[in-house]
């Protein structure tokens, strides 16, 4: 063997000595989306973890992934179940830099799994979800809100050609029957059956639901029973109550009092068809109490032309009388949504695609849901923050300056932030964030890209051009 070909071998040898063992990718134990239906044994629980500045990128989630099926080879397992993801902050910074600054967020990721070795025959596919799926994303069976401790409603996105709106003929209202044949006291799931699916269901407070149907009809459930109902909702917002769809029958305010007067009838009609002598209070509202259940009647004037006050019918509430006001449930993950948003928005602007899926576990369960048609929807996940989703994805993100009218919301103070964008800030404080090819009109500024158009809008206030709104829509 001649000299060179003695160096070309001794080259080629020491080069394979050194390269390191792969584990061919079909040969790693699989990731299952369902529990196996058949008694498996678990060999040992694995958790792998990384720090990164791109927690919500899919190489992150790729990379975590494969290192812990590497892991499960290692110890003989056949599958994996994932059963935790944690995503924990380890520095803090005022605002979300370019990738080329020195300064990062940092987070911590982390993925856990039960190792498991295969049933004898193989493993039967269960029916039972695991916590994540084999992509590493939180499995969302629905909006799960628990109204009690014995009641638990799942609201599903819709999946059906057409919402269920049954035609109601009943008009009534009154302390015995309740409201076109739902009275007080009925389940959830008979309600449901007599209406139809609601239009916007709401859960911001303790141990209650709210349903709406269209924009005057607002029904309150307690331990899973119908407790109250209300043509008008106080703690909404007129923006929020702008984006429920109206709807046939409902918003007609077909009810009738005694079957007899309806809304915008006077006073006197009123007292006339029901018979008995009632007076308005100090808060021009007639109050009916029943063994069971109260209902009050509220009323507004107009001024004639001589100065006389002529009141008629407005609104109505009826409710049991073991009603009870709930607390509101403070929302702590407010500012956590919001630094999500961010992350959003940068992951947006550098190309990348953002998974509904993704965006769900990272924000959380929504406070409410307005169902715009049998395809669309949109989730309601603070004061402040809507999701619209078309067709199963990611429509849009707004941002708006109050959705809810609720005194004891502590958060609410909180300005709303999308990445470098924070409500309250003026146009001029902003202008450095802008690209230099936006669009601008009047009060609003439009960022646009291939995936998204980002739009902002401004108002005049104390002689500065203030952000109040956001709308990020993904194309």
């Amino acid at each position: 063997m001649s000299y060179l070909e003695k160096f070309i071998f001794v080259t080629l040898l020491s080069l394979l000595l050194f390269i390191p063992p792969v584990v061919a990718q079909d040969e790693l134990p699989t990731i299952l989306d369902y529990y196996p239906n058949c008694a498996y044994q678990i060999i040992d629980n694995a958790k792998v973890k990384v720090t990164t500045e791109r927690p919500f990128a899919d190489k992150t989630r790729l990379s975590l992934l494969k290192k812990l099926r590497i892991k499960a080879k290692s110890l003989g397992a056949d599958n994996l179940l994932l059963i935790d993801k944690k995503v924990k902050k380890l520095m803090k910074t005022e605002t979300y830099l370019v990738a080329d600054s020195e300064h990062f967020v940092k987070y911590m990721v982390s993925y856990e799994a039960e190792l498991i070795k295969s049933c004898e025959g193989g493993n039967k596919v269960g029916e039972k979800a695991t916590p994540f799926n084999h992509q590493g994303y939180l499995v969302k069976k629905g909006w799960s809100t628990s109204i009690a401790i014995q009641t638990e409603v799942v609201f599903s996105p819709p999946t059906k050609a057409k919402l269920n709106h049954p035609i109601i003929t009943n008009k009534e209202l009154s302390l015995v029957n309740g409201i076109y044949g739902a009275t007080i006291g009925m389940s959830y799931k008979q309600v449901i059956g007599k209406f139809g699916e609601p239009s916007v269901v709401l859960s911001m407070f303790e141990g209650e639901l709210i349903t709406g149907y269209g924009r005057n009809h607002w029904l309150h459930f307690q331990n899973n029973k119908l407790v109250k109902v209300q043509s008008k909702l106080s703690v909404i917002s007129p923006t929020l109550l702008n984006m429920v769809p109206l709807r046939d029958f409902f918003d007609q305010t077909p009810w009738l009092v005694a079957n007899k007067v309806a809304r915008q009838s006077s006073f006197s009609a009123v007292k006339s068809a029901l018979k008995m002598a009632v007076q308005l209070n100090n808060q021009k509202k007639v109050v009916i109490k029943g063994q069971e259940n109260t209902l009050i009647l509220s009323f507004r004037y107009r001024t004639t032309d001589d100065n006389e006050k002529k009141y008629f019918l407005e609104d109505f509430s009826l409710e049991s009388n073991l009603y009870k006001e709930p607390k509101f449930k403070q929302q702590h993950s407010r500012i956590a949504q919001f630094e999500t948003l961010g992350l959003i928005l940068s992951k947006l602007t550098q190309g990348e695609t953002v998974e509904l899926a993704l965006l769900n576990e990272e924000l959380g369960d929504p406070v409410g849901r307005i169902t715009i048609s049998a395809t669309s929807y949109i989730d309601i996940y603070n004061s402040s923050l809507l999701v619209e989703v078309k067709r199963s994805e990611l429509a849009s993100i707004q941002l708006l300056e109050e959705l809810f009218n609720i005194k004891d919301d502590i958060t609410a103070n909180i300005p709303w932030s999308l990445g470098d964008f924070v409500q309250g800030k003026s146009i001029t404080e902003l202008d450095r964030f802008f690209p230099d090819d936006i669009y601008e009109l009047s009060n609003t500024v439009q960022i646009d890209s291939d995936e998204f158009q980002l739009t902002l809008w401004f108002d005049d206030y104390d002689d500065k051009n203030i952000l109040y709104e956001a709308k990020v829509t993904i194309y």
